[in-house]
């Protein structure tokens, strides 16, 4: 018997199944594309619940609560009135992504009792802090690597688009593409560095989490000793399912 966290994006959908009678210690994840291959991967399981965070179009909602209903899988859906293990002290808690909350609450289960302040490098770089009382208190938003690279393509009239390689570290860029990535990916360095800095006048000791598709990309470069956890805000989803199966 199976526990079923479901991270649905616009483009990609990731999940994990985890056993229910093992510890979340070791949550491992999958991505895929396709509904289609979600239904054949979920036919291999006996899956007892699942919980579903979605930030995608309706469209691609309905598609993948109609694969759960087919495979007769009850499920819970995460929005601003699902119970959750933490308080949400965030003062538009209906504004609040689903994808924010479930890293807050990934964060706090794997480090119970201490501030945490976690950096998901997705499509936004998000900022979550978390306190040693267990409250959610907010953090902030900004552009990620691909949006950034994309809007100096979009908003100028030369500029090429870029794809993010390996960071090279290369000062002064020799040519277009060079200077382009230098000063992105150094400035978002420098941004999350800032941003370390700041919470850790406040929140000490602080653990920093840093999760997200380009996560790895960036773990090397920054200044302050960082967990890198990619798949955090699963590990989120599933402890917020087994709250809720608790309070049955």
């Amino acid at each position: 018997m199976f526990l079923l966290a479901i991270d649905q994006g616009n483009t990609n959908i990731k999940y994990a199944i985890h056993p229910v009678s093992m510890p979340l210690n070791d949550v491992k994840s999958f991505q895929i594309q396709s509904i289609d291959q979600l239904l054949h991967d979920l036919k291999l399981y006996t899956i007892k619940q699942a919980i579903v965070s979605s930030v995608a179009a309706n469209e691609k909602q309905a598609a993948l609560f109609h694969i759960l209903d087919e495979l007769k899988i009850s499920c819970i859906p995460l929005n601003a009135n699902t119970p959750i293990p933490i308080k949400n002290c965030y003062e538009t808690p209906h504004t609040l992504g689903y994808d924010r909350l479930a890293d807050a609450v990934g964060a706090w289960a794997l480090f119970r009792g201490d501030n945490s302040l976690v950096i998901d490098c997705g499509t936004c770089i998000n900022y979550e802090i978390i306190n040693s009382s267990g409250e959610y208190l907010g953090g902030g938003i900004s552009p990620g690597l691909n949006m950034r690279l994309e809007a100096l393509h979009h908003y100028t009239g030369k500029l090429p688009i870029t794809h993010p390689n390996d960071f090279l570290e290369i000062y002064p860029g020799a040519n277009t593409v060079q200077s382009i990535l230098s000063a992105t990916i150094g400035g978002m360095i420098g941004e999350m560095d800032w941003m370390i800095e700041k919470y850790q006048e406040k929140f000490s000791p602080l653990n920093i989490i840093l999760t997200g598709g380009d996560a790895q990309r960036f773990a090397k470069y920054l200044k302050n000793k960082i967990f890198a956890l990619p798949d955090l805000a699963l590990h989120g989803l599933l402890e917020i399912l087994i709250y809720n199966l608790e309070k049955k």
